[in-house]
């Protein structure tokens, strides 16, 4: 497996992991922090990086509604 192959599975995994993430802001801070690495070190390019960064917004998003909701 390339750098390039595990870096995007990292990032994959931790992406599909945020609707359960008990911290979200953390976890979406690492995992931006992940993929801004990964585009640095060149083993992602800027549109797959753009697209980890949608889904990872997606999902935050709705892991905080989700939290905000449970706390009402």
């Amino acid at each position: 497996m390339s750098a390039a192959e595990k870096a995007t599975a990292a990032i994959a995994y931790e992406i599909s992991r945020m609707p359960f993430s008990i911290t979200p802001t953390p976890d979406n801070t690492f995992v931006r922090g992940m993929i801004e690495l990964a585009e640095m070190s060149e083993l992602v390019d800027r549109v797959a990086a753009n697209r980890y960064r949608a889904a990872l917004d997606t999902k935050y998003q709705a892991r905080l509604n989700h939290l905000k909701g449970v706390a009402a």
